[in-house]
């Protein structure tokens, strides 16, 4: 079985590993982006089944993001 995939964006980078740390400890396959930007463009080309958007973020904010 495939594990899930999930997009995290999170510029605070000691949450974001925090969260990353935990969400591979509970068997998710997990991306983190500092930026909209960079999340932005990793959905573009990767296939995820879950994002997860801080919503104040540098570059593009996380509502722009889900947009």
């Amino acid at each position: 079985m495939e594990k899930i995939k999930i997009l995290l964006a999170e510029d605070d980078q000691n949450l974001g590993m925090l969260l990353k740390e935990y969400l591979i400890a509970r068997g998710y396959q997990t991306d983190l982006y500092p930026d909209g930007d960079q999340a932005f463009r990793a959905f573009q080309k990767t296939g995820y089944d879950i994002c997860i958007l801080d919503v104040m973020m540098p570059v593009k904010d996380g509502f722009s993001v889900a947009k």
